[in-house]
Parts: C-alpha cells; structure tokens; sequence
C-alpha cells in the first residue's frame, strides 16, 4: 500500500512512522519519515480487554517497496515483533545469533542416524538447509495440532519456563531426538522460544522441572496409511485450468529447451509423461511421494514428470497431486523444482526412492 492511498484510509496526523528499530526518530533526533520508516501504525480508537489501544501496523518488506499489512495489536505487540525480527530465528524458534543456531543444527546432524541435510550442488549459507527446514516445520505442525486440541505435542514444565518437543528423528541409538526450548513472556502476553538444544538425557529435564514421565508425542500427519499411497485406481482429472496454470503460468519451470514451445504441445508432454508415470506406479507403488504441506496442513502426492519419456536422469520437475477421497480423484495443482518439494515430502518420511534423492537432483 502506498501513502497516498493510506491517506485516504486513516488521518495522515494519526499515523506514526518507526524505523527499522522501532523508533520515530533518528540518532540525530530527525523525525522517521515515509521514505526511510520500516513500519508505520495508527491509532484505531478501539482498546483491548485491558483498556490498552489498539493499533493497525504495516511493514516494508525491503527498501523503497510500498508497506504491506495490515496487521493488528497494541503498541507492546508491535514493539515485540520488532524486537523478535531482530534476532536470529528460523520459524517460531530464536537463538541468541546465528553461531549458535548453525551449532544446533550441527550437533543435531551429527547425533542422528546418517543422512543427507544438504543438497550436493546447491549453495547455501546454512550447514544443514534440509535439516533446518525439517526441523522448523515439524515444530509447526506441532504447534497446529495444539492449537486443534492435541495434548502432549508440545510439552511444558511445571512453572512454563521451558518446553519440549519431539522431532520425531532417532538418534544413532535409536532413541528418539527431543528438543527443549526456553520460553520468554513477553509484555504482550505472548511467548519468544529460545535457544533450542538436543536433550541428551532424561535427567536434564527432570531438573529442568519436567514431570518424571514427559514424553512429547511424535508429530501427525495422516490417520490411515492409504492417504500416503498412490491409488492407481483413482482418476488424474486433468482439469483445463490447472493445465494452463501449469503450462502458462509455471513456464519458467520447464526445462528451458522446451519453453519456446506452444502451449499445446507441452500439454501433450505433459499429459504422455503422467500416463508413463502411472504406468510405472501400477507396479511400484512407491515411485509417486508423499508431501506434507505445511501450508494448508494437508497431505499431497508428488508424481516425477520426464517429459521425455525416458528415466534414466533425473525428472524435469515434480507435480503436485491433490487427493479427492469422495469421488477418488486427484488433481494436479501446480509444478515444483525437486529441491523445493524434497523439504516437504522429509516431513513424513526420508524418500527412499531413487528420484528424490539430494544428492542426484540438482
């Protein structure tokens, strides 16, 4: 949203500009302006259960964006997200700066039963990407379940200073890796999670003031195992919309030799590589994946796509299946590279299928 047209939404004397910091006026005293301001906030003129104002705030996403919001809360609220977004976080779990969140990961890869954190040729400034991303979305999903009604996810202590959670990793023991987290209120009521760490004994939380019988429950993400299945009996309702979406929208996923191609002629790929793809999963019902999303806390399929029709290299890219259980049908969402849909599908299970390995698909 641009000033102009915040101006005509709210009294331009009523709104409030704050830097990156969270403050309306420089070192030298100048007052924080629109063009140099990070946030900005107005007065509502409703009030909270406490009798605290209420405010609506909108943020620059980077220097010279227009602000984009809007959010809402009191004056404490904001000053706590400033606050937060100036530390070293991933998710909803903050560390004291960057050595000691690259340290975590680090101890957590190292204790866990061998595997592939990173992807072979793709740069990163984290040491362990595909573990950050585990671990960041596994406590998410966590956190949603709680928020459901689930008990047990997310476990506290006895005078709520610290919690726990489990990973639902094993350790090269095989026991399982559970991580505990301090909790710091805040003034605004809610909870900044601090500095997480492997618990390496049982012990350590007892004095930490857990019960003596703690144990977090591992995250869940299907009730019967036919949701992570591919159904060959189903029907891929190939919807013309989705295709264009795929095709017009999603071209620069494409393999770049094929993209000066027309519209119908990548459909018909398109649609020869799903029937070869089906063909394959008739007779391995393992080759088409399971993905957590995250994001709408469903379960999607993941089919490769060789537009070529040959598999003896990696896919071109991956196609995203919804499932219909009612009328038992499947509808293809959208395309993704293999990086991006690896980190989703490692939330249910470690892919052991030879096409969406880390290694081999970049």
């Amino acid at each position: 949203m641009s000033t102009t047209e915040l101006n005509s939404l709210v009294d331009a004397a009523n709104i409030v500009y704050l830097n990156k910091y969270g403050y309306a006026r420089s070192r030298s005293g100048e007052a924080v302006t629109d063009e140099n301001a990070t946030y900005l906030y107005f007065d509502t003129g409703l009030a909270d259960t406490t009798g605290e104002p209420i405010i609506g705030w909108f943020e620059k996403r980077g220097k010279g964006s227009d602000f984009k919001g809007v959010s809402w809360g009191t004056k404490a609220t904001l000053d706590v997200k400033i606050r937060a977004s100036k530390m070293f976080h991933w998710g909803d779990l903050y560390f004291k700066n960057e050595e000691e969140g690259l340290a975590f990961l680090e101890d957590i890869a190292a204790s866990t039963i061998p595997e592939t954190w990173s992807f072979k040729n793709k740069p990163s400034t984290v040491n362990h990407p595909i573990l950050k991303s585990y671990i960041e979305n596994t406590f998410e999903v966590l956190k949603k379940e709680t928020e459901r009604g689930a008990k047990n996810k997310l476990v506290y202590n006895q005078d709520g200073w610290f919690l726990v959670f489990n990973t639902n990793l094993l350790d090269k023991f095989f026991h399982e890796v559970l991580i505990v987290v301090e909790v710091r209120k805040q003034k605004d009521g809610s909870e900044l999670l601090m500095s997480p760490r492997r618990v390496k004994k049982e012990l350590e939380l007892r004095k930490l003031g857990f019960a003596k019988d703690v144990h977090p429950e591992q995250p869940h993400f299907f009730e019967k195992v036919e949701e992570v299945i591919y159904q060959p009996t189903w029907t891929i309702d190939k919807d013309f919309d989705k295709f264009t979406h795929i095709i017009e929208d999603r071209i620069e996923r494409f393999p770049i030799e094929v993209q000066s191609a027309s519209s119908d002629e990548l459909g018909r790929k398109l649609d020869d590589a799903i029937t070869f793809a089906v063909a394959i999963a008739r007779r391995n019902y393992k080759f088409i994946v399971p993905m957590y999303c995250p994001q709408t806390g469903k379960i999607q399929l993941l089919m490769p796509i060789y537009l070529k029709g040959t598999y003896s290299s990696k896919p071109d890219f991956a196609l995203i299946l919804s499932p219909d259980k009612e009328n038992e049908y499947y509808t293809p969402e959208t395309i993704l590279p293999l990086d991006a849909v690896f980190q989703n599908a490692r939330l249910i299970a470690k892919p052991d299928d030879t096409w969406l390995n880390p290694d081999t698909i970049l």
